[in-house]
C-alpha cells in the first residue's frame, strides 16, 4: 500500500489531539483554544516538510524531476547544444577593397560576422559568415540580403546569400526531447557498439531527429547508419554537413574494429490519393497532419506502412466523417534503405 500524504486539516487534528491527551481533564478543557493555535502552527510546519519530501521524491527520477534538475540524471546523455549558422555571402564593390575578418552584418534582428579577411577581385567576392547567436532563426535562404552594420568605403552595403544558404543553426534541445533520451538510455544501457547504440549516438548530434542502424550493411565489420533531419530548414533529408558531423561524433564513440557509414535514406514520397467528407480547408489540414504524423512515427528504412494504420489516421482526423481512398489500397512496402517521406495528399474531385 502506497504512502498517503496527510492533509493540513488532518495534521492539525492529529497534533491537537496529541496535545489535549497530555493534559489533565479540566486543564484540557481550559487550554483547548491554545492547543488549537499551537496545533495549527506545528501542523503548518509539518505540512511544509511533507511537501518538501514529496518534491524531493519527484527529483529522484528523470520521468518526474523538474527541468532545471534534469542534468543530474544526464550522465552519458548530454543535452544537444545550440549550433551556429554559417554560409557564403557575396559582396560587390570596387576591385581591391579588403573586408576585414570580424566585419559585422545584420538581417532583421540577427547579426553575423565575416570569418576571414576578404579581397574583392573584379568587383565581387564570396566570403563565409557566421551568426553571432546560435539557433535556427539565423538560417537564411539563398537570395536573402544582409546589410553591413558599419559601411565600408568601396563596398556596397548589401550582401547576398549564395551557395547553399546560411544554414546549420540549431536551437538548444528541448527538455521533453532530452528527458526522453535519458529515459531511453536508462531502459537500455549502451554496450560499446551493440545493436541500438549507434542510433542513440547519432541522436546526440544537434539536428538529427531520427536514426536507424543497419548492422553488417556493407559487409562484415561494418555498420550503416541512416539519419533524418525533419525539423531542419532544408529538411527532412540531412545535409552533407550534418552527415559529416554525425560521422565525426560516431568516431569518438565506436569500438575500434567497426567501420561506420553515415548516409541518408533513399526518400520515397508518400502521396495518397483520396477524397473526404466534408471537404473543406479545416478537414484537409487535419487529414494532412494526421497522415504526416503517421509517416514520421511509423516510417523506417525498408519498412512497411500498413493500410490499417493509414485508414486509422484518416478515420481519426478531426472533422472527417467519411473518405474514399484511391491509393494506397494495400500495405505500402519499401525496399531496403528506402524511407517514406511526406509528399502531401493528392485530392480527388
Amino acid at each position: 500500500m502506497g504512502f498517503k500524504r496527510p492533509t493540513l486539516p488532518e495534521l492539525i487534528e492529529r497534533v491537537d489531539n496529541d496535545l489535549v491527551s497530555r493534559l489533565p481533564g479540566s486543564q484540557a478543557l481550559l487550554a483547548s483554544r491554545l492547543t488549537r493555535i499551537l496545533a495549527t502552527s506545528e501542523a503548518g510546519v509539518a505540512h511544509g516538510l511533507y511537501g518538501y519530501l514529496q518534491w524531493l521524491e519527484r527529483q529522484l527520477f528523470p520521468e518526474t524531476c523538474d527541468d532545471d534538475l534534469l542534468h543530474l540524471h544526464s550522465v552519458g546523455v548530454p543535452r544537444r547544444q545550440a549550433a551556429t549558422a554559417s554560409g557564403p555571402v557575396q559582396f560587390t564593390g570596387n576591385a581591391g577593397v579588403v573586408l576585414d575578418a570580424g566585419t559585422l552584418l545584420h538581417a532583421d534582428s540577427r547579426e553575423y560576422r565575416l570569418t576571414q579577411d576578404t579581397v574583392l577581385l573584379a568587383g565581387s567576392a564570396t566570403a563565409e559568415v557566421e551568426a553571432l547567436q546560435a539557433g535556427r532563426a539565423a538560417d537564411l535562404a539563398v537570395g536573402k540580403q544582409l546589410s553591413l552594420i558599419s559601411p565600408v568605403v568601396g563596398v556596397n552595403t548589401l550582401a547576398t546569400v549564395v551557395g547553399a544558404g546560411i544554414s546549420g543553426g540549431e536551437d538548444i534541445e528541448g527538455f521533453d526531447s532530452w528527458r526522453e533520451r535519458i529515459m531511453r538510455r536508462r531502459a537500455r544501457i549502451p554496450r560499446g557498439g551493440a545493436e541500438g547504440d549507434w542510433a542513440e549516438w547519432a541522436l546526440q548530434v544537434p539536428g538529427v531527429s531520427r536514426a536507424w542502424e543497419d548492422p553488417l550493411g556493407m559487409g562484415p565489420g561494418t555498420v550503416v547508419l541512416r539519419i533524418m533531419a525533419d525539423a531542419a530548414p532544408g529538411g527532412p533529408m540531412p545535409s552533407q554537413q550534418l552527415l559529416e558531423e554525425v560521422f565525426s561524433h560516431i568516431q569518438t564513440q565506436r569500438n575500434v574494429t567497426a567501420h561506420v557509414y553515415v548516409i541518408a535514406p533513399v526518400p520515397v514520397a508518400f502521396s495518397p490519393r483520396l477524397r473526404i467528407s466534408p471537404d473543406n480547408n479545416s478537414t484537409r489540414a487535419a487529414v494532412e497532419q494526421s497522415l504526416q504524423n503517421l509517416v514520421l512515427s511509423s516510417g523506417e528504412p525498408g519498412g512497411t506502412l500498413s493500410i490499417s494504420s493509414i485508414r486509422t489516421a484518416l478515420g481519426t482526423a478531426a472533422g472527417v466523417t467519411d473518405y474514399e481512398m484511391e491509393w494506397p489500397t494495400s500495405n505500402v512496402l519499401h525496399a531496403h534503405g528506402h524511407l517514406p517521406i511526406w509528399g502531401g495528399v493528392q485530392w480527388l474531385a
